[in-house]
C-alpha cells in the first residue's frame, strides 16, 4: 500500500458554515496538510493551525456525548411507556 506524504497540490475546502468578522459573514475556509489543518475566514489572511490529534479527541468526545444522550433519551422513553400502563 502507498502512502501519500506530501502534495504536490494545496487542498482546501470552502464550509457552508459562516462567522462574522469585522461587520461581514464570512465562509469557513479549511486547508489540509498532512501534519496540521489550517483554518481561516474566506477573503482574511489570518490562519489558525490545530494539529490533527485533538481533532480526534473532540470528534470522538461528540461521539460519546451523542451516544450517551441517546441511551438516557431511550431510557426515558422506556420508562413513560411503563409508567403510563396500567393494571387492571
Amino acid at each position: 500500500m502507498t502512502y501519500l506524504r506530501k502534495r504536490k497540490r494545496r487542498l482546501s475546502f470552502i464550509t457552508n458554515s459562516t462567522a462574522r468578522y469585522r461587520g461581514r459573514e464570512r465562509e469557513i475556509v479549511m486547508e489540509v496538510f498532512s501534519e496540521y489543518a489550517s483554518v481561516r475566514l474566506l477573503g482574511t489572511r489570518t490562519r489558525y493551525e490545530v494539529s490533527w490529534r485533538p481533532v480526534f479527541d473532540l470528534a470522538a468526545e461528540i461521539q460519546v456525548r451523542r451516544h450517551r444522550e441517546r441511551k438516557r433519551e431511550e431510557r426515558a422513553g422506556t420508562r413513560e411507556s411503563s409508567s403510563s400502563y396500567e393494571y387492571r
